[in-house]
Formats: structure tokens, sequence, C-alpha cells
């Protein structure tokens, strides 16, 4: 039986980096399509993978009635989701989309020789039209260390040090949640930003996915950076700009991460050697790997 054991993510101690998520879509294909993607998938690590969890897809609508508008679920097909037997690494393949999510990511140069091997079963599945979109997404979690806080770790408009005082107010605000839409040349990115207290969670929209190592426990304020960045168009599977793309993708959001980060965050999260800064969690950084 194939045994894996956990290890820290990234090649810095002391970086943030909890998820991340690789995504191609496509105009939906037929139930032989999923099942013959879903059957190559299995095959490029037999062993690893536990069998195929098939998973209802729902689209929600929305009916008008003279009661009013009520929202009803709508099932419309099956995707399928094959989890690494470390529960660190999982594959989702739906009619309209092939989406890899890790808590286990070592630098971009690992991600890329596990991710791009299965967009090019796309071809091997008899994918039919084009790849219409590119999806790379991060989220990170700040655990502060010692007395920190979230906002020790980023700069405005994301920390609330510079926020004013209200009368009355016993301290500034406990909750803060913000979200961004960047443009770029090609594409947009969406940066959300969630300041609260105790664990951190992933977003909604990825619940169900995969649990994130945390790697210590913490029940005090932390904070969660979800950077989103996509790229619309129409590629055949194998167009070798796919690849380019998708480390486009990645420098735009190491660079929206580190123009966020604080002095200090610098200074803990880049800090290798023991005893010059208070340990922390010991999860990832997007920026924090060798070209």
């Amino acid at each position: 039986m194939y045994i894996e054991t956990p290890k820290a993510m990234g090649q810095m101690a002391n970086a943030p980096l909890a998820f991340v998520l690789a995504q191609v879509r496509f105009s939906e294909q037929s139930s032989e399509f999923t099942h013959r993607l879903q059957h190559l998938l299995d095959q490029l690590e037999p062993g690893r993978f536990m069998p195929a969890q098939p998973q209802p897809i729902q689209r929600i609508t929305f009916n008008l009635s003279a009661e009013g508008t009520l929202p009803t679920p709508l099932e419309v097909g099956l995707a399928y989701h094959l989890v690494r037997k470390d529960a660190q690494v999982m594959v989702r393949v739906a009619p309209d989309s092939l989406t890899l999510a890790v808590t286990d990511y070592e630098n971009s140069t690992k991600f890329r020789e596990l991710w791009f091997p299965m967009v090019g079963c796309l071809g091997a599945a008899e994918l039919t039209g084009p790849v219409q979109r590119l999806g790379l997404r991060y989220v990170d979690f700040i655990l502060p260390t010692g007395n920190r806080i979230p906002e020790d770790y980023v700069v405005g408009p994301w920390s609330l040090l510079d926020f004013p005082k209200i009368p009355g107010a016993k301290d500034r605000p406990s909750l803060h949640v913000s979200l961004q839409e960047i443009e770029f040349d090609q594409g947009r990115m969406r940066l959300q930003f969630h300041r609260g207290y105790g664990k951190p969670m992933l977003p909604m929209d990825l619940g169900g996915m995969l649990e994130p190592q945390l790697g210590r426990e913490h029940n005090g304020l932390s904070a969660i950076i979800d950077t989103d960045r996509w790229i619309e168009g129409s590629w055949t599977h194998d167009d070798p700009a796919i690849a380019k793309l998708f480390s486009s993708m990645h420098t735009d959001l190491g660079n929206v991460f580190k123009a966020m980060m604080s002095s200090h965050a610098k200074v803990e999260w880049e800090q290798e050697q023991a005893g010059k800064v208070a340990q922390a969690t010991p999860i990832a950084l997007p920026t924090g790997e060798t070209a």
C-alpha cells in the first residue's frame, strides 16, 4: 500500500500558503468524455489516488411566483473527485472543467509537473471544442505569532492600523472583509481579504474540496488572503500558450501578494534561521520559491 507523509508546503518554513487551485474550463462535454478523462487521470499515478467519488452538480434557478422568488436547486449531472491517499491533492473532473487542488505545494515547478500531464489528458479523452478559460488561485492563512495581529502582516487598505477611533467603541473593528477586482492586459484577478477570529477556513465556494494543513492550533485573530486570477480565450488543449499563461498568472499572483506584505511579514515569512524571529505556521508562500 502506498503511504505518504505530510510535509511543510513551500521552500520557506514560515510562509502562509494553505491552498492552491488550477483549472481549465471548456464547453460542456458528454458523460462519455467525463468517464474517459476520469479513467485517464486515474492512470497517471496508479495506486496513489482513492477510487473516484461521484458528486452531483447542482445549479440554482429562481422561480418567480405570487409568494416571491424561491431558489430551486437543479441537479444537472455528475462530477468526479479523485483524492490522493494523503488527502492533500484532489482532481475534479466535471463535464465542463478540469480542476486540480492541493494543500501539498513545494514550488511552482513541482505543481506544473503534476498539473500539465493532466491537461494533456484532455486530448486523449477526445475533448471537442476549445479550452475557454484558464484559472489559478492561491489562498493564504495569516496566523499571527506572539502578540501580533493580522494588521502587522499587511499594508493598507487591508490593514486597520489607521482606522479612526470610533467614540464609544472598545477597539478597531474585529471583522474586516474587502473585495477588489483588478484588470490585466489579459484577464482579471479577484482579491479578497477577510480578517476575523479563530481558525481560518477556505472560502465557501471551495468547501468540500480539501482540508488545509494548519500545522498548529490557532484560536486568536487570523486573516485570509484569497487571490483568484483568470484569463478567457480560445485554445486547443495542447496549445503551448496555455503553459505560458499559467506562468504569467503565477507571476501576477506573487506580485500582488508581495505588494500586500508589510515589512514585518517580509522578515517573519522569509526568515530561514530559527531563533531570529518568532516561529510562524509551517505552511507556504506563493512567492517563496526559486524561479
